[in-house]
């Protein structure tokens, strides 16, 4: 009823006396986020966050801004927070599911807005540490003693890296606390194998250790989130906080040296975590010139970089090559990851520069034994596996979106005579509808953002027919001609 009641705003009396939220509504609310981990709890907990949550969000809709109940219901969860970790061990982990239940509707509350993240990174009732504390606390010291409740909080944390839904857009609070602070950073890189501790980072360039059993995976998938978040936000934080980002690069990369992955699901989250590093690294360098010695080092990186671009070894796993080759378009063109809209032309996006996108070019090419890059992704274009050949349409899309790679795609000659506007002509070559509306995708992407160029680097007719398919949408078949047969 309550969680009905205050989500439902702009209604008749919404603002009356009725609808004052007491400090002992609020506590008993709380208290029932506490307690054993029945059916019945946990229905009741479930029910008891969503309405303090659905208080927050009424009183920021009120107020266009932060309101006191946001502040005062952290201040009470605070409270029973506190109180939890007072008890003795045993009772502790009796607790555990109180604590992420607490942890999960503080993140809850974090992602409604800036003010409410800074809340939470603030000391109430003149405490010593923040309620912030207490999650990094659980998902960070090491050795845990209870490592499923470390886990829990260490997903909790993921999810203040979620940007990308319009609901949970990115705020400069919670930007400048994934990629600056201190404890966050020490924590998850001792959980990957650092020598450093949760007072002082890792010194020089020492033999990292074994990264932890049990949590080690979960933290170095946070790592990977947070460089995303970088790769968007690093160009609007202070230059304290990028300087601190950058710290968290540097480290990032000794630790996937001292990662090696074992079976499919860790080698798809080195390839993320990778490619998450360069994009990092090659965004941050397009906005600031402070930051390469550490874009240099990284993005020069042969071991890094071949493990992650190498399609020899991946050779009989089409899968594993469609992940590569859909990373390193990520990379090069962040747009049309983003963009569901074909046919914009969003100049303006955020992108690595020409220059290094050429460089990353040449390092695929590295990677695979001096192979000439144009022709590796055109081999897996024409590949019989529906998601390899979905790989090479993806950056085969993102290339177009650059003046300087349409010009080496178009002076591509596989010694046959066979060309790259051969191929992406050729619409017989692809039968399936995923396959049609991502090289649809080519074309569009390729005329919306080379306008200006195509006309004098392509024939007349190649370039009508092109627009006559962006036209006609992904199922549009070129007529062909052809002549009676006579003798």
């Amino acid at each position: 009823d309550i969680e009905h009641k205050f989500t439902t705003t702009g209604t008749e009396g919404s603002n009356d006396e009725a609808s004052e939220v007491s400090d002992a509504l609020l506590m008993a609310l709380a208290k029932l986020l506490i307690g054993p981990s029945t059916d019945n709890q946990v229905g009741i907990a479930t029910d008891a966050s969503a309405s303090l949550l659905a208080l927050c969000r009424w009183d920021r809709d009120q107020n266009n801004h932060c309101g006191a109940i946001a502040r005062r219901v952290l201040s009470t969860i605070d409270t029973l927070w506190y109180h939890l970790q007072q008890q003795g061990e045993q009772q502790r982990r009796e607790s555990s599911c109180s604590q992420i239940r607490i942890s999960a509707l503080v993140i809850d509350m974090c992602l409604l807005g800036g003010d409410e993240m800074s809340l939470a990174l603030s000391n109430a009732n003149d405490a010593a540490h923040c309620i912030m504390d207490k999650l990094l606390h659980i998902a960070l010291d090491h050795p845990n003693d209870d490592p499923l409740l470390q886990v829990s909080a260490l997903d909790q944390l993921e999810r203040l890296t979620a940007h990308d839904e319009p609901q949970y857009r990115m705020t400069l609070a919670r930007a400048d606390f994934l990629l600056a602070n201190d404890i966050l950073r020490r924590g998850l890189f001792c959980l990957v194998g650092s020598n450093g501790d949760l007072s002082m980072d890792a010194y020089g360039d020492g033999n990292w250790g074994e990264a932890d059993p049990i949590n080690g995976g979960a933290a170095l998938r946070l790592l990977t989130e947070i460089c995303r978040v970088g790769v968007d936000s690093s160009f609007s934080v202070s230059e304290a906080t990028r300087n601190k980002f950058l710290l968290l690069l540097s480290s990032f990369q000794k630790s996937l040296h001292n990662f090696h992955p074992q079976g499919e699901l860790e080698r798809l989250s080195h390839v993320y975590a990778v490619s998450s590093l360069v994009s990092s690294c090659a965004m941050t360098a397009s906005s600031t010139s402070s930051s390469a010695a550490v874009v240099s080092n990284v993005l020069s990186d042969e071991t890094l970089l071949h493990e992650w671009l190498s399609l020899h070894s991946r050779v009989s796993q089409p899968k594993m090559k469609s992940v590569v080759l859909c990373s390193l378009s990520q990379v090069m063109e962040p747009a049309i990851w983003k963009d569901d809209d074909l046919g914009s032309n969003n100049t303006n996006a955020r992108r690595p520069s020409d220059s290094i996108a050429l460089q990353l070019y040449q390092e695929f090419s590295h990677a695979n034994n001096e192979r000439d890059s144009t022709e590796l992704i055109l081999v897996s274009a024409k590949s019989a596996f529906l998601e390899e050949r979905l790989g090479a349409y993806n950056i085969l899309r993102a290339l177009v979106s650059r003046g300087v790679f349409v010009r080496l795609l178009l002076l591509y000659d596989d010694g046959h005579g066979n060309s790259f506007l051969d191929w992406l002509l050729n619409q017989r070559l692809e039968s399936t509808n995923e396959g049609k509306k991502a090289k649809y995708q080519i074309v569009v992407s390729m005329l919306a953002q080379n306008s200006n160029l195509l006309g004098g680097l392509i024939p007349a007719r190649a370039l009508c027919q092109l627009e006559e398919w962006r036209r006609n949408g992904p199922n549009y078949m070129a007529s062909v001609p052809r002549e009676m047969a006579t003798e």
